[in-house]
């Protein structure tokens, strides 16, 4: 096996061993045995099993974007349908499936225990797409909302999408599977959650705009 085949090799194993144990509980024994190679080979091609997982995190952030990538946008494109775009990302990349899904389930177990590795992810992957939903928030609410009120309005859509990635069991013991699969698939869950979403923003705004209205009014009648 050549050297950039038995590096493969073991991010590619490494990935479901550590998405299923979690970094600490995960070994290199284990690791390397299924990838069928030497036991000395992960601190040859990584330097030590904290190297290697930061790669494999660094592994799944990318197949997460790859399987569903935003799209570009124009100048003209509205606000509204850039959060539309942008809940559909975020939906599709957490609900992802199939072969691919431990890199799913590993980042989603960093979000919730979270190690060194994460800042990567905080830096390189969260903070980024955060930013992307603000300024849409900014071009929907304007500038008159407070920046605090908006990045609340963002944690809130994502806690929503977030939500179905960690307790869709819960959902489907609570519902029963043939309810589940009836009303909360994937585009259920995505036009649920925008609707949810613009109609509070809207009403946010209306907040801002009516208090607004009201100091203007107040300060004529001095």
């Amino acid at each position: 096996m050549s050297t950039i085949n038995v590096r493969e090799k073991l991010l590619e194993v490494a990935g479901p061993v550590f998405s299923e144990k979690g970094f600490e509980k995960a070994t290199v024994r284990e690791i390397c045995q299924k990838a069928d190679v030497n036991l000395a080979s992960v601190n040859y091609y990584f330097g030590d099993k904290e190297q290697l997982y930061l790669e494999v995190i660094c592994l799944a952030k990318q197949m997460g974007v790859s399987r569903a990538p935003l799209p570009e946008w124009t100048e003209n494109t509205p606000p509204e349908q850039k959060l539309e775009d942008w809940v559909k990302t975020l939906v599709r990349r957490m609900l992802g499936t199939g072969e691919l899904s431990w890199s799913n389930h590993l980042i989603m177990r960093e979000v919730l225990r979270p190690t060194r590795a994460c800042e990567h992810l905080v830096q390189e992957l969260f903070r980024p797409f955060v930013n992307i939903a603000d300024n849409i928030l900014l071009e929907i609410l304007g500038e008159d909302v407070p920046d605090h009120r908006r990045m609340q309005c963002v944690f809130s859509i994502a806690a929503q999408c977030q939500f179905y990635r960690v307790s869709g069991g819960l959902v489907t013991l609570m519902l029963g599977e043939e309810e589940q699969k009836t009303h909360y698939n994937t585009e259920q869950i995505i036009e649920h959650i925008l609707q949810f979403s613009l109609s509070a923003i809207k009403n946010l705004k209306h907040e801002y705009l009516s208090s607004e209205m009201e100091s203007s009014s107040s300060l004529n009648q001095i």
